[in-house]
């Protein structure tokens, strides 16, 4: 079941813009629900949060860091379609 509009997050935060886009049904043309659209400020705070976590991320030994890249593989492929 789909909610009635969905969030993006920022540094592992949800975010409900006050824009959004209405996300449509392809088989009947209606709107499905609506997302959240990030403005340039949230774009410039993802990457000030993308460069604060890069020393977390660097002290992390490579098994681990390989960890957490196979279950993102893993998770995109369950959502590829």
């Amino acid at each position: 079941m789909m909610l009635s509009s969905y969030p993006f997050y920022l540094a592992n935060k949800p975010v409900h813009a006050n824009k959004e886009l209405a996300v449509l049904n392809k088989y009947s043309n209606e709107v499905a629900t609506y997302v959240a659209i990030a403005s340039t400020q949230d774009i410039d705070k993802a990457i000030g949060a993308a460069d604060n976590a890069k020393h977390a991320i660097r002290a992390l030994p490579a098994y681990k860091r390989q960890t957490i890249l196979q279950h993102c593989i893993t998770r995109f492929k369950k959502r590829f379609e």
